[in-house]
């Protein structure tokens, strides 16, 4: 077997899991009255904004166009670099290194590639809107176009060696620094450089990554904390679903580089006095701070309210503060019952009083926290104007 072959089934694995979980979601009928009305009403609206008409298109005008600038930081943040390595794996290390070095290095080329097939994408679906409205040429556009694509793969780059490395909050610390950082001379090159040395920057950009990135599929040293990766990477839809229900449950992930949570060491009592309604409160308050899966989701939700409100006219800005404190609220109950469903919690009375006194504390307390972040948010945005 060469690497070749085992990437290609690997990835048709890959797919065909993503396929099941949205088979056990997607039936038939949800397809015919929910997936296919949705698209094609998507479908429409683009047509109509590309008329000067339509939702779509009243909606930026009076955004003015700003929320390109979001969708583009969005999209440079996320994404992944995959191995597509399994913990079987580690077995015929010695004697087929090659092979499954050669396979990491097909999953980089896809990485790289997937990613440049959703700029792409965004590319033209959004070009003849930033023509009209930002008032520049094809030319100056896909040399945006090859800046923000180096600057993607510099930052998955950076991701994939914070994958390899144990996490602390001095390297989270530094790790925020370094984007805050790029994204500042970003949007410095953006505004002042020539577009011809604007893409040369972009390509300079990705040859860095590439270079950088090729050299750690040729080292083994963290093969635990790429084989996790890619199971997090794996289960990432099925995540996203399960998080709605409350009767299913995500495999558990454990992750062997994780350290002891700072404000926790020795699992120290936050209340001194003990008593049931405290010992919920401080089991889920614990389960939620060690829990990287729990604490993402919310940030993520936060974030994506966050650049709404920020982005959005004042009618707008209160629709999204509306929306978000009603589903902010309905995830943390979601995530407070799953938290309560551990085994060790296997007798407890969860009919009583005590209980729904900590779920409505706990709910309470996160569910502030998260609001009024997003409320400061559209309040700086409103005065800035």
């Amino acid at each position: 077997m060469k690497g070749r072959s085992l990437f290609i089934r690997r990835w048709l694995d890959f797919y065909r899991y993503q396929f099941k979980v949205l088979h056990a979601v997607i039936d038939w009928t949800v397809a015919l009255y929910i997936v296919l009305p949705a698209l094609a009403f998507v479908i429409y609206q683009y047509v109509e904004w590309a008329n000067g008409s339509g939702l779509l298109y009243e909606w930026s005008e009076r955004v003015e166009w700003r929320w390109l600038y979001a969708v583009g930081i969005l999209i440079v943040c996320t994404g992944s670099i995959h191995t597509f390595l399994l913990e079987a794996d580690q077995v015929f290390l010695l004697q087929k290194k090659a092979i499954i070095r050669q396979m990491k290095q097909y999953a980089l080329v896809y990485s790289l590639l997937f990613t440049l097939a959703k700029w792409l994408l965004l590319f033209f679906l959004l070009l003849p809107f930033i023509i009209d409205s930002v008032r520049v040429t094809i030319s100056e556009s896909a040399s945006l176009l090859i800046y923000i694509f180096g600057l993607h793969t510099v930052f998955l780059s950076l991701k994939q060696e914070r994958i390899r490395k144990p996490r602390s909050i001095w390297r989270q610390i530094t790790d925020f620094i370094l984007k805050a950082v790029l994204f500042a001379c970003s949007f410095l090159m953006i505004t002042f450089t020539e577009w011809h040395l604007l893409s040369l920057v972009g390509v300079m950009f990705f040859i860095f990554a590439y270079i950088r990135s090729l050299k750690k599929t040729a080292s083994f040293s963290a093969f635990e904390a790429e084989v996790l990766e890619e199971r997090k990477i794996r289960l990432t839809l099925a995540g996203l679903v399960m998080m709605t229900s409350q009767d299913v449950r995500m495999p558990r992930v454990k992750d062997r580089m994780r350290r002891k949570p700072l404000l926790f060491r020795n699992s120290k009592r936050i209340f001194k006095k003990r008593t049931t309604y405290t010992i919920y409160k401080e089991l889920f308050f614990k389960v939620m701070l060690r829990n990287g899966e729990y604490a993402r989701h919310l940030y993520m939700l936060l974030s994506a309210f966050t650049i709404l409100t920020v982005v959005s006219p004042i009618f707008l800005k209160v629709m999204a503060l509306l929306v978000y404190t009603g589903v902010c609220r309905y995830v943390l109950s979601l995530i407070f019952d799953k938290v309560m469903d551990a085994p060790i919690l296997i007798g407890a009375d969860k009919e009583s009083d005590e209980y729904y006194r900590a779920r409505k504390s706990c709910v309470n307390t996160l569910h502030y926290a998260c609001v009024s972040c997003c409320f400061l948010a559209a309040v700086i945005s409103f005065l800035m104007k």
